[in-house]
């Protein structure tokens, strides 16, 4: 499908936004108008990822996190706010009456990387997408006793991106305020962020991945960025680092648009 690409795209997502546009070059994002997402959101699933854009907006303004992102990262979170729950409307599903969506951070993560693959992206701003997308929901989550990703792991997996998590994974708790929702939530939610990015910070410096190595024999640098996200994800359960590039690099054959 020929796009208007990633300058179109970038341009629509300064505020206010051109809705109208980013769903022309990001038509996946359609099947989200008007979705219900149950009583912890006020907003169709649309409406909430550009709520996620705004707060995110806000959070580099005001800083309550603390989180250490230059100026440049404004315009990459836009894009990840953008597509970290593209996967919510091929997911969505009931259970006992109430909307869930089933492992959206992981799909999403496919997701994303077919479009970034399709607005030609570079290798690092898909590493960046695609790894918050399959990680945005983990740091709410990483204290719990069964949590597939305790901190840890988590701090691992995020790689260099670790600070851009914190910030998206604020802005989708602020983003959701329906009538579910009690201060004693978003304040939890806080300090689990800060929690997390004191032990990331800990845990330093945390390189970026070797895109040129990874790019050889690939077709595009998004194939080069999804294989790191995706090996540094591996390697954070246990595989040793040669291991999980080669299983990120063969599992290339499987994504879509590959």
């Amino acid at each position: 499908m020929k796009t208007g690409g990633k300058e179109v795209v970038h341009e629509a997502l300064v505020p206010p936004f051109d809705v109208a546009t980013l769903l022309r070059e990001v038509p996946e994002l359609s099947l989200a108008e008007g979705q219900s997402q149950g009583p912890f959101h006020h907003l169709d699933t649309l409406g909430h990822t550009m709520e996620v854009v705004r707060r995110v907006e806000a959070e580099l303004e005001e800083r309550r996190l603390g989180a250490r992102v230059g100026e440049e990262a404004r315009e990459e979170l836009r894009l990840v706010g953008l597509l970290h729950d593209i996967a919510k409307p091929v997911t969505r599903t009931e259970y006992e009456g109430r909307a869930i969506f089933v492992a959206h951070d992981t799909l999403g993560a496919r997701l994303a990387y077919g479009i970034c693959r399709r607005l030609d992206l570079s290798a690092r701003l898909t590493d960046l997408v695609t790894t918050i997308t399959a990680l945005h929901l983990k740091i709410g989550f990483m204290s719990n006793e069964r949590s597939d990703y305790p901190p840890e792991r988590l701090v691992r997996a995020a790689g260099p991106f670790g600070e851009e998590l914190a910030i998206l994974c604020w802005a989708d708790r602020l983003a959701a305020q329906g009538p579910r929702l009690k201060e004693e939530h978003i304040e939890r939610h806080r300090a689990l962020c800060v929690e997390f990015l004191e032990r990331y910070r800990a845990a330093g410096p945390h390189p970026e991945g070797d895109y040129a190595k990874l790019s050889e024999g690939l077709s595009s640098e998004a194939d080069a960025g999804y294989a790191a996200s995706r090996a540094r994800l591996l390697a954070s359960r246990g595989l040793t680092e040669d291991e999980a590039r080669a299983c990120a690099i063969g599992l290339l054959d499987l994504e879509p648009g590959s």
